[in-house]
């Protein structure tokens, strides 16, 4: 199966000949496989090189299921059903601060139903449904430990999303996922040790080490919005951006961001929605001092953050995701230049070019952890 899924239309003979499986051990497989519908076979429009009658070829069946993506935001909830290569055929979100007091997983579990139904595919064709989650999650057992913008501790979220939809549900760290993303779809492909930082509501960090995903000795690798990037403000009192972020969550995330702003400007916090953080970043490229200072002093924050990981895990690539990320294109080379200034090390910091690189990541953890015939 994995061979066809890496080698479209060749013949029986040449996966035979490929994976030294006599031909009858082949065509006995192959004929399996056709039935249970995981590939296909087309009749070639060449003739064979001996002027014998056309070849058949034999491909993977992407359409033989379809897989659920979930990514579990502080702010926003976003579904995707994909198939088995990872191409979206549809995807849809949810204000998740809307719904937080009001059975959120019954909603989301609703939503998965209402998408099915929008695009006509039966639950019975559902492979799996893979969930990132913003905090610490209990992979194996597929509890969340610790999601402070959810206001979730030790929710067994694996089980109540099986005991509302008819398929297998693995769990894990929503930056976890995001790298997983990038290595499946991403410059992730070609680095088999590099981090996925995602700039959102929190910040994160998802380690690829080896070509694996390094989830740390109790699931908590990665989550350097705990770090600390200025000693002297750390040891006073700081406002959090939720009960439970850490220092540099609370530096350089989204609404950390739009608070230092309206505080810098002596505005009510009521006015958030005319200083997200996006705006105050187009703020800043227009030449708004007061922006600029704001985010210079985030960058900063970031900045030294990566100085301390990658001195410790040495990546050969940082990829940058997150609502954020979409703002940085300008501020790279200044992140980049405080980082050779302190560190002798040379990493490459791209912005991921991968749309939808979380709800990808989601469908490739299950991939990745579901026990079958396409676990990769």
């Amino acid at each position: 199966m994995h061979y066809i899924k890496k080698n479209h239309g060749h013949s029986r003979s040449d996966i035979a000949k490929a994976l030294q499986i006599s031909k009858p051990t082949i065509s006995n497989i192959v004929d399996e496989l056709l039935e249970q519908g995981w590939v296909q076979e087309k009749e070639s429009e060449r003739a064979s090189s001996s002027g014998g009658r056309k070849p058949y070829h034999v491909y993977f069946n992407q359409d033989a299921y379809y897989i659920i993506g979930i990514d579990i935001g502080g702010t926003s909830i976003e579904i995707a059903v994909m198939n088995l290569f990872g191409t979206i055929i549809d995807k849809t979100d949810l204000d998740t601060q809307k719904h937080i007091d009001h059975n959120i997983v019954t909603v989301i579990a609703a939503t998965v139903n209402e998408l099915l139904e929008k695009i006509d595919i039966d639950s019975s064709k559902i492979y799996g449904i893979g969930v990132g989650v913003p905090g610490i999650t209990d992979v194996e057992n597929g509890i969340v430990v610790d999601a402070p913008s959810l206001r979730w501790k030790n929710k067994p979220l694996k089980m109540e999303l099986e005991s509302l939809l008819p398929c297998p549900v693995y769990i894990d760290n929503d930056v976890n996922v995001a790298a997983l993303g990038e290595q499946w779809k991403g410059t992730g492909e070609l680095n088999r040790n590099f981090l996925m930082i995602t700039l959102g509501t929190g910040i994160g960090c998802g380690l690829i080490i080896n070509g694996e995903l390094y989830r740390g000795s109790s699931y908590a690798a990665g989550e350097i919005g705990y770090m600390i990037t200025d000693k002297e403000t750390a040891e006073k009192s700081y406002d959090q951006t939720f009960t439970g972020y850490g220092f540099l969550d609370s530096h350089v995330g989204g609404p950390s961001i739009t608070k230092r702003m309206l505080n810098h400007l002596g505005e009510s916090n009521n006015n958030t929605t005319d200083f997200s953080a996006k705006r105050i970043f187009q703020m800043a490229n227009e030449g708004d001092e007061d922006a600029l200072e704001i985010i210079n002093e985030s960058l900063s924050h970031l900045a030294f953050a990566l100085i301390n990981v990658i001195s410790i895990i040495n990546p050969g690539l940082i990829v940058l995701g997150g609502g954020i990320s979409k703002s940085m294109n300008a501020y790279l080379s200044k992140l980049t230049t405080i980082i050779e200034k302190h560190l002798p090390i040379q990493t490459e910091v791209v912005i991921t070019n991968v749309e939808d690189v979380s709800l990808l990541g989601a469908g490739y953890l299950l991939l990745k952890e579901h026990e079958s015939i396409l676990k990769v």
